[in-house]
Order: C-alpha cells, then structure tokens, then sequence
C-alpha cells in the first residue's frame, strides 16, 4: 500500500496559516486577535531557527538525505519552496496587522510614529528617552574592515545610515531597541479626550537619533529596523563524562550563539546599508534576507 507523505516544513507553514486566520477573523475579540498575530510571529521565528536552520545545514554540506522523508524535494529545492511560502505570509501578515490598526483606530486607539506627535507628546517622548531609554542604549558602530559584536537574536535593531551630501563620507551604527518590563516596546502618550495614543519604542528612539549621534557631522540620518534569527538546532554531544542534564543544559546554551540564518529588514532600508548588515553577518544567500515592514513583528 502506498502513503501520502506530506512535508513537515510545508504542514508546519499550513499551521501557522491557520493561526493567522484566527486574527483575520471579525468574529473573534479584537485584544484576542492581536494576540494571535503575536504567536504567529514566534511561530515564524522558532520554525526558521530550528526547521529551516537544519534544511540550511543539509543544503551547505550537500548532503541529499531521502527525498522520501522531505517529501519527494532535495533539501535545496525544499528551502527555496518554504522561503516563497514564508515571503507569501509575510505579506498576509503585515496586511492583516495593517487592517488591525484600522479596526483599532475605530475603537479610538491610535499607533502613531514620529511624524505624528503634537508639541506635547514630543515633550514627553524626549523626557522618557532621558529617563528610560538612554541609559539603555548602547550604539554600535560599523566598520568594514572590524568585525561585528555578537548581535543575539530575538531582539529588534536599528541600522543607522550617516551621510554627507553627495555620499563623500557615509557612515553605520546599530542600536538594540532595548525591550524590558521597565521599558516595554509599546509607549502610552498623552492624549486628547475620547483617543489613546500609543508609540513604538522604536520610533522614540527614531525622534531623538540627532542626540545619539550629537558627535558625528552629517547632513541627513535615518533608522530602519531589522531582526537577526539564528541557528537554534539542539545538540547533545555524547560525552559519557557529563550527565545527561548537563549536555542537554549545555545544548541549550549553545542555541544563543548560533549562525545568523535569516535577516528580517525594513524594505525602505537604503542597499548599502543592507548590504555592510548581510555581509556582517556572512548572509551570502539572498533567500537568507527577507524584506518586511517598519516595525518587524514577523
């Protein structure tokens, strides 16, 4: 008797669809719905640590395994298919986040950037970064010819272009959107009678970049966001000396340090700062950069 076998990666991608058919759904509250865009977007990021971190491994290695067990694809022909299926979600993601703001601006909730702000909340804005964020913010500056610091992934940057009029003398920066319980990505603004204002930290950080950067000459700045996924694949290394609670701790671990596998970047990012960040952080593969919107909640 012959068996269907349907792809693991591919079912896996079907699920998350599904998934995020719950937030398109009018039906269901629209806090609820929000929340599931938020597990749709873990979802993404473990399954291309892990799944797709492993379909990478056996493509550079050219090692074939069975076409039976990956469903009748190589695992080269695999990655390109899951990666035309992920850019297609990508897109229903940031389209269905698009029309939850609509729904939310119905309930007199407003996600504003910096362009928005009135002369009240810029005030507050510059006072909160004082306060909470500075202390928090360590830039780093890019150079050609020095290496990268370890970027660990699961969190949200900002790539900084620096230029002078006519491109004589460019520089780059990255800044870790510092997320914590004391300083939550989502900022409350004060706001006029009947509407709730509400900023992304990102975007605070985007209003005072002139002061970051105060030390350096420029004619024009700009800041867009990026995300870094890394190889999580847990191994156990079969050293009969440790216990098993200690390899499997020390797998664990190890996930933080992982190979940059994907970069997830604003598609308003200018090339050449795409470029120093891929080459960075060695993604030779353009399937390896996917463009995404603004704020990188996928």
């Amino acid at each position: 008797m012959e068996y269907t076998y349907n792809n693991r990666e591919l079912s896996w991608l079907s699920f998350n669809e599904r998934v995020l058919q719950e937030a398109q759904d009018r039906s269901v509250p629209l806090l609820s719905r929000l929340q599931f865009l938020g597990i749709v977007s873990n979802n993404q990021d473990e399954f291309f640590k892990v799944r797709i971190a492993n379909l990478i491994r056996l493509t550079r290695t050219g090692r074939q395994g069975s076409r039976q067990l990956l469903g009748g694809y190589t695992p080269a022909d695999l990655l390109a298919e899951v990666s035309r299926q992920a850019e297609r979600a990508q897109a229903r993601f940031a389209e269905t986040y698009r029309g939850l703001l609509r729904e939310m601006e119905a309930e007199g909730i407003f996600v504003v950037d910096e362009t928005g702000l009135t002369p009240h909340q810029q005030e507050f804005c510059r006072t909160y970064f004082a306060s909470v964020v500075s202390p928090r913010l360590v830039p780093l500056m890019l150079r050609k010819s020095v290496r990268i610091p370890f970027l660990p992934d699961g969190n949200a940057y900002l790539g900084v272009r620096m230029d002078c009029t006519g491109g004589t003398s460019v520089r780059y920066a990255v800044i870790q959107v510092p997320v914590s319980s004391a300083c939550p990505r989502f900022v409350v603004l004060p706001s006029e009678p009947g509407r709730r204002d509400v900023i992304f930290l990102d975007d605070i950080i985007r209003l005072m970049i002139d002061e970051i950067f105060f030390m350096f000459s420029y004619d024009t700045i700009s800041a867009h966001t990026f995300k870094i996924m890394r190889d999580a694949e847990l191994t156990i290394d079969d050293d009969v000396s440790k216990s098993l609670f200690e390899r499997i701790a020390e797998g664990v671990e190890s996930r933080r340090y992982g190979s940059p596998i994907r970069l997830i970047y604003d598609r308003d990012m200018p090339a050449d700062l795409l470029d120093m960040l891929a080459r960075k952080l060695k993604l030779s593969n353009p399937g390896m950069l996917a463009p995404g919107d603004r704020y990188h909640l996928m």
